[in-house]
């Protein structure tokens, strides 16, 4: 606790001393540019400096009841340097520095990718080329996301971030579509090594295109995930992965309502496995005339799972490359876009213009209740039996967002996790609790 306590003062004293000052703030305006030759070429600086301080109680980011508290401060440093060129050719270096306080963990804990710490490294860098007006390219170390994250995401609520990509992107825009045709591969966060380097396997394919022009916001999309190197485990034996993905994205408002759905399907080979899987999103929200604005929100998510480990066929649902960052499937972060069902109520006031509360529900289940219970990235708990139940547990969420100016921005909240029929009866089943408290500059 005594670790927590220096966060809380830590996070709202430089609260307190950044909005405290005076001056124009740098996020209404361009970031600072410097003229070279002229009007040929401007290098444009900018960067964030974000101090998170959190407290978990009874799990961790590898376990559940875990039997212990834990207390930790994060930091991390972004410095970014965008130099163009006449409008037609461009390169973007982003530094990357994360530290942390109080850790349970050490880097020797992580065999492949640390998600607490990485010190000063080449997050983005990357070539830009604009042949004609409509065609564009981005050669290097870049970040693609697209829509509300769940295809592609960075995941950029963890220290280190999640996906990023060494990749070569290919941009096509015009008036009735925007299309990114791109392969890559995602990088590995090591402290102990400068640059990082990205995985051996596996690699990605994908096509993702937003078609304008129509009433509403649609994307369509094709990801081939494809890994050659044999080493892909599944119910039948090991081999290769050929992973394919396609589906759409659509969401839009019509008077107070909006709406949302995204939809997956999954088909191909994992190891000597066929696949046949497939996720599913949904909101649907209203927004009142009344005083603070409530905006009330009911959603389902549904990432398919597998209802017989020994049949050669993989029904899981691996969530393609998209982030678990919190507001997806929770914020205590326990499960993810894999054998779940996610029943949701969120509702959002805005007291001021720079004040929100956010208060969400969550319920969740398995999808099938002879798969696993799904972390974010690993398996957490399983009962090939399937006399378990499905029942996962409810989570309640309660977050505030305040910016005090356009340049500080704070978040702080408290969550809790009541355990259903299945944790409970496959070991042990405390409730869980977690809070934070963050700070974010922007220059």
């Amino acid at each position: 606790m005594k670790t927590l306590a220096a966060v809380l003062f830590l996070a709202l004293t430089a609260t307190h001393a950044a909005c405290a000052g005076t001056g124009t703030p740098r996020e209404k305006r361009p970031a600072f540019r410097i003229p070279i030759h002229g009007d040929t070429a401007t290098l444009s600086v900018s960067g964030t400096y974000r101090l998170r301080g959190e407290l978990q109680r009874q799990y961790n980011l590898k376990s559940y009841a875990t039997g212990a508290d834990e207390d930790f401060l994060l930091c991390r440093l972004r410095l970014g340097f965008d130099l163009r060129i006449r409008d037609r050719l461009g390169a973007f270096l982003q530094l990357q520095d994360c530290r942390i306080s109080g850790s349970p963990f050490d880097d020797k804990d992580f065999k492949i990718s640390n998600p607490y710490h990485d010190n000063m490294d080449i997050r983005q860098g990357y070539l830009a080329l604009a042949l004609f007006k409509e065609i564009k390219f981005r050669f290097g170390r870049q970040q693609i996301t697209f829509g509300d994250h769940r295809i592609f995401g960075a995941g950029n609520w963890g220290n280190t971030g999640h996906y990023v990509w060494d990749a070569a992107r290919l941009i096509i825009h015009n008036p009735l579509l925007e299309s990114h045709f791109f392969v890559g591969r995602y990088i590995i966060r090591d402290p102990d090594r400068w640059p990082n380097r990205h995985m051996p396997g596996p690699t990605a394919y994908a096509c993702y295109t937003s078609i304008k022009g129509i009433p509403l916001n649609l994307d369509l999309f094709y990801i081939l995930k494809r890994d050659t190197r044999g080493k892909t485990k599944g119910e039948t034996g090991i081999g290769d992965l050929n992973s394919h993905s396609f589906g759409f994205r659509l969401d839009g408002t019509k008077g107070n309502c909006d709406y949302a759905i995204t939809f997956v399907q999954q088909l191909g080979n994992r190891g000597g496995d066929r696949i046949r899987a497939h996720g599913l999103a949904t909101r649907l929200g209203y927004t009142f005339g009344l005083p603070w604005h409530p905006h009330l929100m009911f959603g389902f998510v549904n990432g398919s799972g597998d209802n017989n480990p020994h049949d050669g066929t993989s029904g899981t649902f691996d969530g393609v490359f998209g982030g678990s960052d919190r507001v997806l499937y929770g914020w205590i972060n326990l499960f993810f876009w894999s054998n779940i069902r996610e029943y949701r109520t969120d509702l959002v006031l805005r007291p001021k213009k720079d004040l929100r509360l956010r208060g969400e529900y969550h319920y969740f289940t398995l999808d099938e209740k002879k798969d696993a219970w799904y972390f974010p990235g690993r398996v957490q708990r399983r009962d090939p039996a399937g006399r378990s139940g499905r029942e996962l547990g409810h989570e309640l969420d309660m977050v505030f967002y305040y910016d005090p100016t356009s340049w500080c921005h704070l978040m702080g909240g408290y969550c809790l996790f009541f355990p259903g029929e299945f944790i409970r009866n496959t070991g042990s089943a405390p409730g869980v609790q977690w809070g934070f408290l963050q700070t974010k500059f922007y220059f």
